[in-house]
Parts: C-alpha cells; structure tokens; sequence
C-alpha cells in the first residue's frame, strides 16, 4: 500500500516555493543592498534547501528579475493605461497629468502592499543608483507610450532634453518614494494625508524647472 504521507507534490508546492523565496529576496535585496545578498542567505531567510534558488530560479540574476516582475507588471501595465487614456484625448497633456501617469501607478503599488512595495521600491532605488539596466526590460511595454505622451505634453523642446530630463524626472521620484520600510506604515507617508498631491506637484515643479534650465543654458552657449 502506498504511504499516503508520501504523496506527489503538484504544480502548487512550486508555486509556493518560488513565492517564498522571492519573499525572502525582496526583504533581503532591500534591507542589505541586492550585491550584498548570497544565494546562500535567501534560500536559509526562506527556510528551503541550499540549492532551492539554483532549482526554482536558475541564478541569483533570475531571482532579481522575478522579484522585479512580480509587482513591476502591474505598475506598468498602469503606466501604459494611463497613457493611452492621455493620448486618446484630443487635449495636450500638461506636465501635470504626464508627472501623475507616472506617480499615481508607484502610489497605488504602496497603497495595495505597503511592506512589499516599499521593498520592491527600495530594490528599484538601487538599481537606479547603480546604473543597472535591470528595469529596462520590464519597462519596456510603457516606454514608448511615455515617449510619446512626453513629446505631446512639450512639443517645443527639444528632444535630447526631453529625454534626458524626463528620465531624471522620473528616477528621482522613483528614489523619493524608495526607502526600505518599517513593520508598519508611516502616518505621514507620502501616500497619505494629501502627501500624493504634494508628490506630483513636487515632481511637476521639477520637471518644468529642469526644462526651463536646459534651454537657458543652451540659449547661453555660443553656437559656432
């Protein structure tokens, strides 16, 4: 007779193994630093065997971009709605509605999961840092759009600007929000009390000023 103690284990126990383990990565990554963290550290964290990571994963790059993935989707796909909604309409966007597509999708992710969001926002602050490519690829389904919604939004300047400066825009909110969080949530947060309008009008004020300062410089260089 069969041990029935002794069953098959389905598609569902890996599930469950590969969550935990991306838990266990995602505390680590933000509170230690991403580089900092051993496979060794993440399978012990998650409680699983020392080759759990190599089996379920394949590599310590893979894990980071599961951990990526796993809440990076849903802001993007956010992004990318929020997008097509603006491009849709007949009206140009203003710096404004172009700031909020972008903050509103990073808010909603830490409204949904404080803890996990923080963590996941604390990894991406790294990567920002560092300069790591990491969330090129995830970003990619929205990056055309926000291309596009940009160009519309300041038809005047000129793109290199535009580019470089949005991109500044962006990350620096990106490190605003990031910080690794605590057991609970702070009561003055940024995604409470007001503290979201604030966000976009801070992130609108510099987006505008940093424009402003690049075509004052360029008016200022001698051309030759």
């Amino acid at each position: 007779m069969v041990d029935q103690k002794k069953r098959r284990k389905g598609p569902h126990d890996g599930e469950a193994t590969r969550e935990a383990l991306m838990d266990a990565a995602e505390k680590l990554f933000a509170e230690q630093g991403v580089e900092a963290v051993s496979i060794r550290a993440v399978n012990s964290s998650a409680g699983l065997a020392p080759a759990a990571v190599h089996y379920h994963f394949g590599s310590k790059e893979a894990l980071l971009t599961a951990v990526l993935e796993r809440r990076g989707r849903s802001v993007v796909a956010d992004i990318a709605e929020r997008c097509d909604q603006l491009l849709a309409q007949e009206a140009q966007p203003n710096a404004r509605d172009v700031m909020e597509t972008v903050v509103a999708p990073y808010l909603a992710l830490l409204e949904r999961d404080h803890i996990g969001g923080g963590r996941w926002l604390a990894i991406t602050g790294q990567l920002i840092l560092s300069g790591s490519r990491e969330m090129e690829a995830l970003s990619t389904p929205a990056t055309e759009r926000l291309q596009a919604l940009v160009r519309r939004a300041f038809p005047d300047a000129r793109p290199d600007d535009l580019e470089n400066t949005w991109r500044l825009a962006v990350e620096a909110v990106v490190l605003l929000l990031a910080r690794t969080p605590d057991d609970e949530p702070e009561a003055d947060g940024p995604q409470e009390l007001g503290g979201r309008e604030a966000l976009i009008d801070f992130a609108t004020g510099g987006l505008i000023h940093a424009l402003q300062g690049a075509t004052d410089r360029r008016a200022r260089t001698p051309s030759h």
